[in-house]
Order: structure tokens, then sequence, then C-alpha cells
């Protein structure tokens, strides 16, 4: 097995490794408002962090990308507009929309409106002032909860919390699943342009519910399944 010390690597191959084994990534199309309008920015180091209140995380690299040298200390406009205006519509991206969303991933000059660019149909929001993209099937309008600089580059580390859900009729049941099937999600992988969708999935046995130990049957039943897998 091949091995590699961080600290030894350039950036630029930090980051190939980063990316290219942490896959799938959800991306977070992003909506902010600025002093010149709203923005429109995609980000695939992103997830949900936990509930009460639903939180979530997105880092932003510096305006330069992660590259050796570091910075010019330049940050990209979802970063300087949520420090002008804390509030956000983040959208879950299908792959009916992968074009649009990809047009909103170009370094246009600060002014510029991604959302006219990329063609997307926007609404005003309820409960936060950026617009939301009602093209979308999933919307969460959400406000900020913190921004925090780490790492040398630096990254920039958004914490948002949901204070508001739009989700189309097909997507959720009357129970609040969500149909994974008809979301139809993209997932971003590694490398220029490389996504993937959800085209399979499975189900493992829910062998014990969380919040106290397992029974002795619950425990052998895990391991005689776990035999099952590859081995090393």
């Amino acid at each position: 097995m091949v091995e590699f010390t961080a600290a030894d690597l350039a950036v630029e191959d930090q980051y190939k490794l980063m990316s290219g084994a942490i896959i799938p990534r959800p991306i977070a199309l992003t909506v902010t408002l600025g002093s010149d309008g709203p923005n429109a920015a995609p980000f695939s180091f992103f997830n949900c962090i936990g509930v009460s209140p639903p939180m979530f995380m997105i880092a932003c690299s510096p305006k330069t990308g992660p590259k050796s040298g570091g910075s010019s200390g330049e940050v990209k406009d979802t970063i300087a507009n949520l420090r002008h205006h804390p509030e956000m519509v983040v959208h879950i991206v299908d792959y009916e929309l992968r074009n649009r969303m990809n047009a909103c991933a170009l370094d246009y000059d600060s002014g510029v409106n991604e959302l006219e660019i990329a063609g997307f149909n926007i609404a005003p929001s309820k409960l936060v002032t950026p617009p939301r993209i009602t093209d979308c099937r999933v919307a969460l309008e959400s406000k900020l909860i913190d921004i925090h600089e780490m790492g040398d580059l630096p990254y920039y580390v958004i914490f948002g919390e949901v204070v508001h859900f739009h989700m189309d009729d097909d997507v959720v049941n009357d129970r609040l699943h969500v149909d994974p099937g008809a979301l139809d999600a993209l997932g971003r992988m590694a490398g220029n342009g490389g996504y993937t969708k959800i085209t399979d999935k499975f189900t493992m046995p829910f062998l014990h519910p969380p919040g106290s130990a397992p029974p002795e049957e619950a425990v052998a039943k895990a391991q005689e399944i776990a035999k099952t897998d590859r081995s090393g």
C-alpha cells in the first residue's frame, strides 16, 4: 500500500488525494446577496452537520484556489457577500440542471449575475432576503452561523442554519422521507468535470436501534455478516 505524509505534499497534490478519495460529494448551489446583487456559486466541500437546529457546512477556497504559495488574500464573492449580508439559499442540484449549475462555476468578476447567465428562474424567499431558484427541487433558506478561517491558505468554512425548506411534492412524502430517485442529486468526483449520479442503491440490515448497547445476538449477527466482506 502506497503512503504519503501530508506535510511533504504540495497543496495541489493534497487536493488531488482529498478530492479523489472523499467521494461522492454533494453540491451546494449557493445564492447570496451582495451590494451588486445576487451571486450563485456551486460548492462540493459541503455536508450536513446536525439538527436542532438544522445545520450544514460549506468549505470555500480562497479566490485563487488551492495552490502552492498561499493566496492573494482575496475571497470569493460568496464569502464577501455573507460578510455583507449573512443569509443564503442553498440548492441541491439534480442531473437535469447540471449545465446551468456548471455555468455558475466560472470565476466571474464581482457584480456579474450568474443566475441570469445560467437562465435560472428565481422567486422571493420566505424568511431570508436572497432569492431562491425555483428550478431546483430542494432549496434551503439559511442564515449564517459563522465563518471560520482554517488552514494555511486559508479555507473559509461556512456554518449555516436552515430556517425554511422548499421541496418539490414528488421529492418528499407525508412522513417527510426524501425520495433519492426523485431528487436525482448530482455528486462531485475528482478531476475537471467529474460528476456522478445516484443510479444504484442497496440496504443494510438494521441490526439494533441506536441509543443502547446491542444484545449478544445482534453482535453475533453483525460479526457473521461482516465475514462476507472483502478481507484485507
